[in-house]
């Protein structure tokens, strides 16, 4: 599990809880070091575990010299990745869940507004990830549209792929922390609240919020605001402030921080709308949390949101403020429209298995290719 952040720490958490309720599944979990889902493990007193230090150089030192003794002093059958690069060990079954788009959607410039070095660095861990997938000898997709590109684009056998919908997390019931009901203070009730549920990345368009406020009061809906989980002090945070204070609309965008998997419901209590207007994504925790939490998803139309969503919905030009803008009054003018997206949010989550269902799913298909 070399998952450090984001929206995969609550699919591994539940993956984690649900397993260990297993008692025919003998379960060593590698993770990354001080990570969410480390603690978990730890708060659990689980001892079948190994934590490996952050970095590539890191994780790759510890394949070449550690991750052979372990293999063979478990006597292990099989290596699950969940949404990492697959590791590969001669002699033992490896299924890797892949969540990285952008590896099958080839003709979408994923890493636009990068260059130099930094560039070159994304593009070589792409192929790192590219090649380390493609090596698993199954790999299991969330994203149909994804499994289908993965067999045509690059001949990977489709007998050897799985998909598996995604579910929504078991969240324990929590009391909610000092830390957190200041950041929930933040949020003013009597507004229409967009939740961009995220961390900073060129992918997720957090820019055009300023633009998309700057349109809304153009047409004399004052009344919204947006909530992003990103840290107030961000560097990128700080450089959307000041678009956003030239726009007059500054006031209206709330910058709480990073918010931890199981306040997630708690904090959908306080918001009216999820706003997710990336390029690209595999699958997002924020669909599958609107729909479950009742709230209403504004997202990019784009083939892979069309192929998750249908019409659960409402599809947005992602780059253009003045088409945002006037989806957003439209809806919420339309009672009907509301109405019909609440039904079908409802009919479409009925498609997905619940959070045991699909850890079954996932326990079944690793003992079916053991």
């Amino acid at each position: 599990m070399p998952i450090k952040s984001g929206g995969g720490q609550q699919v591994a958490s539940n993956f984690v809880i649900q397993l260990l309720k297993k008692k025919d599944v003998l379960a060593f979990f590698l993770v990354t070091k001080d990570t969410y889902i480390h603690k978990v493990l730890q708060n659990k007193q689980y001892e079948n575990m190994y934590a490996v230090k952050k970095g590539l150089l890191k994780r790759l030192s510890f394949q070449l010299f550690k991750l052979g003794r372990i293999i063979k002093k478990n006597n292990i059958n099989i290596i699950y990745t969940m949404f990492g690069p697959g590791l590969n060990y001669r002699g033992v079954k490896s299924v890797t869940g892949c969540a990285y788009s952008n590896l099958f959607f080839p003709e979408i410039k994923f890493w636009q507004g990068y260059s130099g070095f930094e560039l070159l660095k994304l593009k070589l861990i792409d192929k790192y990830r590219l090649t380390s997938t493609l090596k698993s000898d199954y790999i299991v997709f969330e994203n149909e549209s994804m499994l289908r590109r993965a067999v045509n684009l690059f001949n990977y056998p489709m007998e050897r792929t799985k998909l598996i919908l995604p579910s929504i997390s078991a969240y324990p019931s929590i009391e909610i922390s000092e830390i957190f009901e200041e950041k929930l203070k933040k949020i003013d009730s009597s507004k229409f609240n967009f939740l961009m549920l995220t961390g900073w990345h060129k992918n997720k368009n957090i820019e055009i919020v300023p633009y998309v406020l700057s349109e809304l009061s153009k047409l004399e809906c004052k009344d919204i605001d947006f909530i992003i989980t990103v840290p107030e002090d961000h560097p990128e945070s700080l450089k959307l402030k000041e678009v956003a204070k030239k726009f007059s609309v500054k006031e209206k965008i709330k910058f709480i921080g990073s918010v931890k998997p199981e306040e997630v419901p708690l904090l959908f209590k306080e918001i009216n709308a999820v706003a997710l207007f990336s390029l690209l994504e595999s699958f997002s925790n924020n669909i599958i949390e609107s729909w479950c939490l009742k709230k209403p998803l504004f997202i990019s139309d784009e083939e892979w949101s069309r192929a998750i969503c249908g019409d659960a919905a409402i599809y947005v030009d992602r780059i253009n403020a003045v088409k945002i803008a006037e989806k957003i009054i439209s809806y919420r003018k339309d009672p009907n429209l509301q109405k019909a997206i609440k039904e079908n949010a409802k009919k479409v989550l009925k498609l997905y298995p619940n959070p045991e269902e699909k850890v079954d799913l996932q326990v079944d298909f690793l003992k079916e290719v053991e």
